[in-house]
């Protein structure tokens, strides 16, 4: 015998709208899955109007960010309540995205502090802008590497990642009711959303916000947030300046921060490790970025050997930082001295013998070797927790030396290493990081097959990864991902200075 259908004596005004089942809750399952404020206001009657659901949904949704929006005062930054229906992250979560934060992260970020992160934690149970801080947090540090995981090791990597992912939608929602002022707090929820949708692989997305993060940086009211001192708008300063230049640097963007009279000085910053790191990047000044970008073409080669030197020797040889600021400020400096040295080809300045060896065909090679004694020398942990940052630059590093395989030689006897196995070393490492085995190694072979075939299946075995074979032709989503991550420019400057 069959049970009894349950009635719902009254179903929601949403639902009623949508003409969909519900079960009657506060807040009903359709409002929840949908994002719709869930009320019982409307009165009960017959019939309805018959527009297609998904057109009733989008007018429902329309119509309540509408309204949160004309309810929310936007002269309040502290006091106002949050008029939409944003979910605020699980306490759990949010608690342990803090921990992650000041275990992990905050010794190669150091732009907040415990006391920080506790106040706005509080205010946003009554602030819409601090409700959005929170969850932007939420979304950085959920997508900054697998640093949630090594923290809570009790949840599922998948849970994780999701509650990341919700962070982060809901950090959009709260848009609606973001203040307008230049405030401090505004400034860091644009920087966390670049560094959620960078952590995603959305480049476009973070470069935009990447770029109201440094715009409302230059129009700060640093008066507006009680935690905002001085010690913190120099380390901010400097955190923005570093990623804008490596976000420039990798996908050929201009810049807006400049180091001026007024700017904060390396001195004023706590965190010793980020004076060294700002050191690497000061010197792409606005005029490298000209040449870099093509806006002009007037490069010399004692200019850029110059440059070339400031960058190599910007790091002491010992540093006395943990294995982590150690893994970022080494990668990056590698990094940056390949992407530096993509302009000596382009301008025709590489030679086959040379007493600089930036001025060398081998000089990829001499930076893979370097890379390769860290790796051994340092926890792959320490370098998984940079993120996919630290993968793409281990990724241009790789490409750079494939790139130049076929212009020497690598030939070597049995009792020494040479090229191949510096590339080795190299790909094995990326193939351990976020996003390593799944995106840049399977691009990386692509690469290689173009350029030394006969290099694939040893490179496929060491990383211990199936053979992976791009369809011939590519389709037209492989092609895409592959031109944007992998450059032919760089070969094509090498067959040029031969």
């Amino acid at each position: 015998m069959t049970s009894a259908r349950k009635v719902i004596p009254k179903a929601c005004d949403a639902c009623r709208r949508r003409k969909v089942r519900c079960n009657g809750q506060q807040p009903c399952s359709g409002c929840t899955s949908a994002n719709l404020t869930c009320t019982y206001v409307s009165p009960r009657g017959q019939g309805g109007n018959r527009g297609a659901r998904a057109t009733v949904l989008n007018e429902l949704r329309a119509n309540q960010a509408q309204q949160a929006t004309s309810n929310s005062p936007a002269s309040s930054d502290s006091t106002d309540s949050p008029s939409i229906n944003i979910h605020a992250a699980e306490p759990s979560f949010v608690q342990g995205c803090i921990d992650a934060y000041l275990c992990r992260i905050r010794s190669v970020v150091p732009i907040l502090t415990s006391q920080a992160l506790e106040t706005e934690v509080q205010l946003a149970k009554t602030s819409a802008q601090s409700l959005q801080f929170v969850l932007a947090f939420c979304a950085y540090v959920a997508n900054f590497g697998n640093v949630l995981e090594e923290t809570q090791p009790g949840h599922r990597s998948g849970s994780l990642v999701e509650y990341g992912r919700q962070c982060l939608t809901n950090a959009l929602r709260a848009q609606a009711v973001r203040n307008s002022d230049p405030t401090p707090r505004s400034m860091f929820v644009s920087f966390f959303l670049y560094g959620a949708h960078a952590g995603l692989g959305d480049y476009q997305q973070g470069w935009f916000y990447l770029r109201e993060a440094t715009t409302l940086f230059t129009m700060l009211k640093k008066d507006a947030v009680s935690w905002y001192d001085e010690r913190t708008h120099g380390s901010v300063f400097w955190i923005l300046l570093i990623s804008e230049r490596s976000h420039g640097l990798r996908r050929s963007r201009p810049i807006t921060l400049q180091i001026t009279s007024s700017s904060p000085t390396l001195s004023s910053i706590q965190a010793s490790s980020l004076q060294v790191l700002a050191s690497v990047f000061q010197p792409l000044d606005e005029s490298f970025f000209s040449v870099w970008n093509g806006s002009t073409k007037d490069c010399s080669k004692e200019w850029l050997l110059e440059l070339e030197r400031a960058v190599r020797t910007a790091l002491p040889l010992n540093l006395d930082a943990s294995t982590e600021e150690v893994a970022n400020l080494r990668v990056s400096q590698f990094w940056v001295r390949i992407k530096l040295w993509e302009l000596f080809p382009r301008f025709g300045f590489l030679s086959t013998e040379s007493v600089f060896e930036c001025l060398t065909f081998r000089y990829p090679i001499v930076v893979a070797k370097d890379l390769s004694i860290l790796a051994i020398k340092l926890p792959i942990a320490s370098l998984q927790v940079h993120g996919v940052g630290m993968t793409e630059k281990v990724f241009d590093i790789a490409c750079a030396v494939a790139d130049v395989l076929p212009f020497i030689d690598v030939s070597t006897s049995q009792v020494e290493l040479g090229p191949v196995d510096y590339l080795t070393q190299v790909v094995s490492v990326l193939a351990k990081l976020p996003g390593g085995s799944a995106k840049f190694v399977p691009l990386l072979l692509a690469k290689i097959n173009e350029l030394r075939p006969e290099l694939v299946h040893t490179l496929s075995t060491a990383t211990q990864l199936p053979l992976t074979a791009f369809n011939n032709p590519m389709s037209p989503a492989t092609q895409f991902l592959y031109e944007e991550e992998v450059s032919r420019g760089l070969y094509a400057d090498l067959r040029r200075a031969l």
